[in-house]
């Protein structure tokens, strides 16, 4: 006999659906589910299933909301014959029944290679009460889209393709969004997605975002008087394009990321005295503060220096900014953003940003609190570099993908992340600045006494600010290391 399924479907967060259940306080009953199908189309479907201990067959009938549904009861030898015949895949998950709100849900989540796929289903007895319904708040904060009417969402589909879909914007208007910001100085991306935006929509966004940056202060340096401001914001944003091929990874061609992530880093050495000379610029009325006063105009010859340095690596970098090898990388990773093809991408581009962006989050974060808790006063500053890397790289990709997470639980995130890179960037500027000095003091034009005992002292004074930054960074870290809970909750929503 021939029943009507009336049902909704949610997609939900690729979150631990058991957690999120006793953090609500809901109970559930939990079974394992195996299911094939000998025919899945559009019209219809035989599907074979293991529920828990049970056999079933089932035949449907149309789709979307309402469909006409068949079932019966089989032996284990008939499901197992099935089987044999099946040429799709099979698909696994396990269906969480809770009694809520005076309506039963039924969430299912997917293993391999569906891991982090959670649906909501919700039955019916009527068209007009499934129409009617609202889906509770509770579930509304880890709700991606409802995707009763999306085919591609099916577990019929799914057995076809096995892989998992996306529901993607058009580029073009996620570009449209972009363009909206009043300027590009600043090297944010603040780009808006959905959880299950395609890998290749989203990364493409990211790009564009940050070129649309080093386009505007390329353009400032060569057309306005030079402000250090802009060749550093400029810089930064070839840093977290760098960072953005490295932490996605698995969504490039290993061919294209490795070509693009090598060019940009020629461009990062191509501008990067320039950039030097201007930290050391803006830090000498810094490092006169370091200094007893008797010393403080022994650094006189070294800002003399500087300047003059300056003016003739502006030259070079006003003409590198105009040159062909600039020029071209950044033409041509405009090409890329605005292909529809997948040139540059893998197949993996395909799926949802969020399974990735998880993965990649939670791979950066275990590896800071190993590295974090190995760290003591002795280890070698190379260490403390190397973990400033990964806390930078792990903040770049909170900040690509924030409209993702939930709110508050990112705005905690950022604040410590940020605490602590500027920590480990402090203990790093301190490192990289001391040895530095000591290469300029060999320079003849810094020959003289008085500049050499300030530079001597300078230095003095920076290996012991050094060790305070170790030990504020101790502090800091421990703090850091009870996140995991902050954590979650922000790539999760609960």
């Amino acid at each position: 006999m021939s029943n009507l399924e009336i049902e909704r479907k949610f997609l939900l967060y690729p979150c631990s659906m058991k957690r999120f259940l006793k953090k609500e306080g809901l109970d559930w009953k939990a079974v394992k589910i195996e299911q094939f199908y000998l025919l899945a189309g559009e019209n219809g479907a035989e599907r074979y299933r293991k529920y828990g201990n049970k056999y079933i067959k089932t035949i449907k009938r149309g789709s979307g909301l309402i469909r006409e549904e068949r079932e019966v009861e089989i032996s284990k030898t008939l499901y197992e014959e099935a089987k044999r015949q099946n040429s799709g895949g099979v698909i696994k998950k396990i269906r969480r029944v809770v009694k809520f709100d005076e309506h039963t849900f039924e969430i299912d989540s997917f293993k391999n290679p569906f891991k982090g796929f959670n649906l909501l289903e919700v039955e019916f007895k009527s068209e007009a009460d499934a129409k009617a319904f609202e889906l509770p708040d509770i579930f509304k904060e880890i709700l991606v889209a409802e995707v009763t009417e999306n085919r591609d969402f099916t577990n019929g589909a799914l057995s076809r393709s096995m892989k998992l879909p996306s529901i993607e914007t058009d580029l073009k208007d996620i570009f449209a969004q972009v363009d909206k910001r009043e300027d590009f100085l600043k090297a944010s991306t603040n780009v808006v997605f959905n959880a299950y935006e395609s890998g290749s929509h989203a990364v493409k966004a990211l790009v564009y975002t940050l070129l649309k940056t080093i386009e505007a202060n390329r353009d400032a340096i060569l057309h306005k008087e030079y402000e250090p401001e802009r060749l550093h914001q400029l810089r930064v944003a070839m840093r977290k394009l760098r960072a953005l091929l490295s932490q996605m990874k698995p969504l490039f061609s290993p061919t294209w990321r490795d070509e693009h992530k090598e060019k940009l880093a020629y461009l990062m050495r191509q501008t990067g005295s320039q950039r030097d000379i201007d930290v050391y610029l803006e830090a000498i009325p810094n490092y006169k503060q370091m200094l007893p006063k008797d010393l403080q105009d022994g650094l006189d010859a070294l800002e003399d220096y500087l300047t003059q340095k300056s003016k003739e690596s502006k030259d070079e970098l006003i003409n590198f900014l105009q040159s062909d090898p600039f020029n071209k990388e950044i033409e041509t990773l405009f090409e890329f953003c605005h292909n529809e093809e997948s040139i540059g991408l893998s197949k993996r581009s395909s799926g949802p940003v969020i399974i990735e962006v998880k993965h990649a989050l939670r791979k950066r974060y275990k590896r800071i609190l190993k590295k974090g808790n190995a760290l003591n006063k002795n280890s070698l500053a190379d260490e403390y570099h190397l973990l400033r890397i990964d806390v930078k790289k792990l903040r770049y990709m909170i900040e690509f993908f924030s409209s993702l997470f939930n709110k508050d639980a990112y705005d905690k995130m950022l604040k410590r992340l940020k605490t602590i890179q500027s920590i480990l960037g402090e203990h790093q500027d301190l490192e990289v600045q001391s040895q530095h000095l000591k290469e300029l003091s060999q320079l003849p034009e810094l020959h003289n006494d008085k500049t050499m005992a300030a530079l001597n002292e300078l230095r003095k004074t920076m290996a012991q600010m050094e060790e305070q930054k170790r030990l504020e960074f101790r502090d800091t870290f421990k703090l850091f290391a009870k996140t995991e809970d902050l954590f979650l909750e922000m790539i999760c929503k609960f």
